[in-house]
């Protein structure tokens, strides 16, 4: 593969990151809106499926399992399944499971919560229960487009974008390393940094001692269409990147292309470049 077809699969990969980024924004604020006016305590269920409940545990209570489920629908079924520690002041919250039987028809529920004995004045923690006929009437009513337009979940969404930009990303990485190699072979490299300093335009570029490049070395510089900008002189050079002084009002940016070891056309044309 050549360089021209590494640039262009790089920046395709890239734009592709880019996107997946994107997407995966969208599907948590899309999450985040479908939580907030949904709520804490309300569960959708088909028949048959089962979710998690869990509420925090009172301070006088050692077992969560001596709490008292009242639910009112009789295709509703509440199961504990344990206690654990929550927060960095270690308040306990109880563990439950809420299920919908098989044959259950379409409705809505509630579960309350209570500690054993209390009365009607008692705090209690409710949850809604809402069971659907199918999926398709249980994405129709949800608050999340994604899952409104696709019938898939915003979290699921995120998961995979969040995915797919990684792996985009780290596809990026790995074929910029080989676009480097190659410029390297051929005495060129992108300039990935730049900085002002008192005696001019300190530029940062992949190619060092191992390239044959040492301090006092001349390199040209060029945009990325090819047009020479500049010359600079090599001032720092480890075995595989260098830094460079580029001095008058030159603008040279990163991205920029430097090429090592002038000839004496070349460095004609470049001093050329540096007077336009």
């Amino acid at each position: 593969m050549n360089e021209a077809s590494l640039v262009r699969l790089r920046d395709g990969l890239s734009w592709l990151a880019a996107a997946f980024c994107l997407c995966l924004g969208l599907a948590l604020a899309d999450g985040f809106v479908d939580s907030s006016r949904t709520g804490p305590n309300m569960v959708s269920l088909l028949p048959g499926e089962t979710a998690d409940l869990s509420g925090p545990l009172p301070a006088d209570m050692r077992h969560a399992s001596d709490l008292v489920f009242a639910v009112d629908h009789p295709g509703i079924a509440v199961a504990v399944t344990g206690q654990e520690a929550a927060g960095v002041f270690g308040d306990r919250v109880w563990r439950a499971t809420v299920s919908a039987a098989p044959d259950a028809a379409p409705a809505t529920g509630t579960v309350i919560v209570r500690e054993p004995g209390g009365d009607a004045n008692t705090p209690e923690q409710a949850f809604i229960v809402r069971i659907f006929a199918d999926k398709a009437s249980l994405d129709e009513a949800t608050n999340s487009r994604i899952r409104h337009l696709f019938g898939v979940s915003p979290m699921a969404v995120a998961g995979g974008c969040a995915l797919g930009a990684a792996l985009s990303g780290v596809a990026v990485f790995m074929f910029s390393r080989r676009l480097a190699a190659l410029r390297a072979v051929r005495g060129n490299a992108v300039v990935f940094m730049t900085k002002k300093t008192p005696d001019g335009l300190l530029i940062s570029f992949g190619l060092g001692a191992d390239h044959g490049l040492a301090p006092g070395s001349r390199v040209a510089v060029h945009d990325a269409a090819g047009r020479p900008v500049a010359t600079a002189t090599v001032v720092r050079c480890a075995p595989d990147e260098a830094a460079a002084l580029v001095t008058g009002e030159k603008r040279v940016l990163p991205g920029s292309i430097v090429t090592r070891f002038l000839k004496e056309g070349a460095r004609e044309e470049g001093a050329r470049g540096e007077t336009l």
